[in-house]
């Protein structure tokens, strides 16, 4: 089965070792294309917005909005790594959650795999 995706692209404002949007980009399609991903749109902030706050960040609040949507247009978003998605732990913890609560939308990186952790009670 096909999944229909957004990827969420943002260059950070220090002067940190990162891939340049179009590198992002690049990668976040390759991703999609061997995990069966349909990319149906990319938000792309422009260059030196700061992940710290969510609400400063109009291609952030722009991909939410449309998450939120009833015709539910995307199963994941994906992005080059979760500090792309938002630096502010607090936020990213309350983004992830309603994404995945309430829009039945997935967040994942496509360079920092989530490792399943089972554990014996």
């Amino acid at each position: 089965m096909i999944k229909t995706a957004c990827a969420y692209v943002r260059v950070s404002t220090d002067k940190q070792e990162e891939l340049s949007p179009d590198s992002q980009i690049r990668e976040i399609k390759e991703y999609a294309a061997r995990n069966n991903m349909l990319i149906s749109k990319i938000y792309v902030e422009e260059h030196g917005i700061s992940g710290k706050n969510a609400s400063k960040r109009p291609a952030f609040q722009e991909m939410i909005a449309t998450c939120k949507e009833k015709s539910h247009p995307y199963d994941v978003v994906l992005v080059w790594k979760f500090s792309r998605f938002a630096r502010n732990i607090d936020e990213s913890t309350y983004y992830k959650s309603i994404l995945r609560k309430k829009c039945n939308v997935d967040v994942q990186s496509v360079s920092e795999p989530i490792i399943e952790v089972c554990m014996d009670v």
